[in-house]
């Protein structure tokens, strides 16, 4: 076997260097670099879905979770649970967050039931 010369050997190194680089070549399913740049990713907004319990023993349900004052769910934590919503801090800034519509409790009836007419 001939011994390459040195001469050969550089010049395929310096042809074949942009290859090695990938700049040189694209995958063309990929989109274009401004496209890419452009995206952002956003975190879903907390969810509220219910408040339980009364006076000072109320827990929620927060981001699928039942948390009570104090307590956290993932990078929440819950400062307050108020009758209607919580009041919680992420990243040092402190939101409240209220149910969207309230829950539509009635009172029980002080008057007896009264019966339907011809029924005695």
């Amino acid at each position: 076997m001939k011994p390459v010369p040195v001469i050969c050997t550089v010049a395929s190194a310096l042809v074949l260097a942009p290859l090695a680089i990938g700049d040189a070549v694209r995958d063309p399913t990929r989109p274009p670099l401004n496209a890419t740049m452009s995206l952002v990713t956003r975190e879903a907004a907390p969810v509220l879905s219910a408040v339980l319990g009364t006076g000072n023993e109320r827990i929620a349900i927060f981001n699928g979770q039942l948390v009570r004052g104090g307590g956290s769910v993932g990078a929440y934590v819950i400062e307050t649970v108020f009758e209607d919503g919580v009041r919680y801090r992420r990243a040092g800034v402190t939101h409240e967050l209220y149910l969207r519509h309230p829950p539509a409790f009635k009172k029980p009836s002080t008057l007896p039931a009264r019966s339907p007419a011809g029924v005695h």
